[in-house]
């Protein structure tokens, strides 16, 4: 099977590095995936230098264009939360996600380049960042209280609902990361498909018009199912 055309892996590949995959480390740093992933992560931080290199207080151009997208996350974030400590806590990483998740998604729009979240490994490691944060909230907020959450209100129906809650865990790390996964892997799929069949030009349009759509909401999702599951986390069960 043909490898894809990947513009930055194709460099990599030119330079006798081990650009599409293998079994060394190196070659698992350099995978195609991988490699995206550090462009999104660089773009995003030349991006932000760029728009926060004359900040002023009367915002206009680029800075009022960066502070909307930071404000409707930030008010956004704080209407999902319980408190103004929680959302402290969090906003960075919901921000940081959604910018991540956001350009990842796009950038498998342009042609040589691929979405490192229509990759497996990129949205676990997503997910399993926000699993170990709220239960690091769910300490954090209730000490040792927070594994009485897992037993449910009465205690001696504690043996049937904690498995039930382990395996409700388990089924937010599957649908968290798996969801985003398999849209950004569909859109791709379709994408190759009908630049086989159709060619290159008007006949993938469609499907990349919706796609822009599909990056947004699945971002959006994301984050969504983060903050709700950092509110449960702190908030008081009866």
């Amino acid at each position: 099977m043909e490898h894809p055309i990947l513009f930055l892996s194709l460099i990599l590949d030119k330079l006798g590095l081990p650009a599409y995959g293998g079994n060394t480390v190196l070659a698992k740093l350099l995978a195609p995936y991988m490699v995206y992933s550090y462009f999104t992560c660089l773009f995003l931080i030349i991006i932000g230098k760029w728009g926060t290199a004359k900040l002023e207080l009367i915002p206009r151009g680029k800075q009022n264009f960066f502070e909307f997208i930071v404000e409707a996350l930030r008010d956004f974030s704080r209407d999902n939360l319980p408190n103004e400590e929680v959302f402290r806590m969090t906003f960075p990483l919901i921000a940081t996600f959604f910018l991540y998740i956001l350009t990842a998604n796009l950038i498998g729009l342009i042609p040589g380049f691929m979405s490192p979240t229509a990759n497996l490994n990129v949205t676990l490691g997503c997910t399993l960042i926000t699993i170990v944060y709220y239960h690091f909230l769910g300490f954090r907020f209730h000490g040792l209280g927070y594994l009485k959450s897992f037993m449910g209100p009465i205690i001696w129906i504690a043996p049937m609902m904690i498995p039930i809650e382990i395996f409700s865990h388990i089924g937010r790390i599957l649908s968290l990361s798996f969801r985003l996964f398999g849209n950004l892997v569909s859109k791709e799929i379709l994408l190759g498909i009908l630049v086989m069949l159709a060619g290159p030009f008007l006949a993938p349009l469609p499907v990349m018009v919706l796609g822009v759509l599909v990056c947004f909401i699945q971002a959006l999702v994301f984050i969504v199912l983060s903050l709700a599951y950092f509110a449960g986390a702190v908030e008081e069960h009866h």
